[in-house]
């Protein structure tokens, strides 16, 4: 069911209920009127006939204006009929009747009769008269009080049937002006080309929710659209870099078939060869990791790790990569104090890749000065501290440094892809994380990464 056909449904679901209800009050007070009415009637018809004793004759054609099938009777402390005004009558007292008259003095009663569609009302009262008690009962058909009902009760329903029509009629457009904002905005994306990535929904400058769609809605498209000019880089740098490797060791192995007679020459050729190998194989490995990580999103499954075995066991990788670096390992007192080793809640090999990249880079783009690492423990937080003594990272590259195959304008000469910043950010956010990288040209970078604390 569409939107426009909801309103309609609701709209005139709710105007029946309320109709409904403000018809069952108007009939219902009015029947409740009449009978009030009617009532108040037989009660100055009932008190009027204490004088039908006195003279019948005079009773029956001065005092009552009568009603539709009116009948009054007087009935004496024996409960027996004295007087009435007609010799017929469709209502018989019983004794407790006349009990239930004399204990309360003033009763109301309605009973059926077959010849009538509506039940007719009847009261009676007790009043003494010459120090004697007597019973005054008055009963009617309110003919003209029912018809009344009757055509109030179909007026109503007709009324109603009519007003929902129209009710119907205008939801129907109500619904289609209202959605009319709406249907502007798909048709101008069902006119639009897949491959347009410069496409924006046109919307006016008024507030409501369709043009505050159309305006999150083109926010939507700019990102798609940035993340599709960022895939085309990617996947334009990624094949030129592969390309280039595979291309070095085409070249270097042509060349040694050709020109290398001699076993040293073979051994040089086949030491380039692993080199640019490596290179394409750490490529692969990272964009693999990158891919990985953007398909974890919605198939998490973490486990408890131990903090200090994965910054240690990314130091032990580093230095059997580096023989030679110096890396200093640092613990704060926070982690020296506590009794049990902090844990977080991750995967293994994601994080240790991560760490593995930031003390990599650390390592090459420092020019394998030192590196120091320092983990602390902040309240609920694991806080991971990496710091070299390199280039550093100019402010206009700090803006691209975590995108996809973005690499910094002054590291010349330094191997690298451009996808281990990004890799190490996707898997920071993937655990929950935060990444704080500061960097001043010539003074170094320091990279602070911290992880919420496992709770159990």
């Amino acid at each position: 069911m569409s939107i426009k056909q909801q309103i309609i449904v609701a709209f005139t679901f709710i105007v029946a209920a309320i109709l409904l209800l403000f018809s069952f009050f108007v009939y219902y007070s009015y029947e409740d009127y009449r009978q009030d009415l009617m009532y108040e009637r037989l009660f100055s018809r009932a008190e009027a006939s204490q004088q039908i004793i006195k003279n019948q004759d005079k009773f029956r054609k001065n005092i009552f204006l009568p009603l539709n099938e009116q009948y009054e009777a007087v009935f004496d402390a024996q409960n027996k009929l004295i007087a009435s005004t007609d010799n017929i009558n469709d209502y018989t007292p019983d004794d407790l009747f006349f009990k239930q008259v004399r204990s309360k003095i003033r009763v109301k009663f309605s009973y059926a009769n077959p010849q009538f569609e509506f039940e007719k009302e009847g009261v009676a009262l007790m009043y003494l008269q010459d120090g004697k008690p007597y019973v005054a009962m008055a009963t009617a058909y309110d003919l003209n009080g029912h018809n009344m009902s009757n055509t109030l009760r179909y007026s109503l329903f007709f009324g109603n049937v009519l007003a929902l029509f129209l009710i119907a009629i205008i939801a129907y457009f109500f619904s289609k002006r209202a959605m009319k904002p709406f249907d502007v905005i798909i048709n101008q994306i069902d006119k639009a080309d897949i491959e347009d990535l410069d496409f924006r929904i046109y919307h006016s400058n008024e507030i409501n929710e369709a043009n505050t769609l159309a305006k999150s809605f083109n926010q939507l498209l700019k990102k798609i659209q940035k993340a599709g000019e960022n895939q085309k880089h990617f996947i334009s740098y990624a094949s030129h870099e592969l390309r280039t490797p595979l291309t070095v060791i085409k070249g270097i192995l042509q060349t040694s078939l050709a020109y290398n007679r001699g076993t040293k020459e073979w051994k040089q050729s086949t030491k380039e060869v692993i080199v640019e190998v490596n290179r394409t194989i750490d490529l692969a490995n990272n964009l693999l990791l990158l891919a990985e990580v953007e398909g974890l999103q919605s198939k998490m499954e973490f486990s408890t790790l131990n903090v200090l075995d994965l910054v240690m066991d990314s130091i032990a990788q580093i230095n059997q990569k580096y023989p030679d670096q110096k890396l200093n390992f640092k613990l704060g007192l926070a982690i020296q104090n506590e009794n049990t080793p902090s844990v977080i809640l991750g995967i293994s090999h994601l994080l240790r890749s991560a760490l593995i990249n930031i003390i990599d880079n650390a390592c090459k783009y420092s020019n394998f000065q030192e590196v120091d690492i320092f983990i602390d423990r902040k309240r609920t937080n694991i806080s991971i501290q990496v710091k070299d003594k390199g280039k550093g990272i100019s402010e206009n590259d700090k803006e691209i440094i975590f995108m996809p195959m973005m690499r910094g304008s002054n590291i010349q000469g330094v191997q690298g892809f451009g996808v281990g910043l990004t890799l190490v950010q996707k898997i920071i956010q993937l655990h929950h994380g935060k990444i704080e990288l500061n960097s001043s040209q010539k003074l170094g970078t320091r990279v602070n990464l911290e992880f919420p604390v496992a709770k159990f």
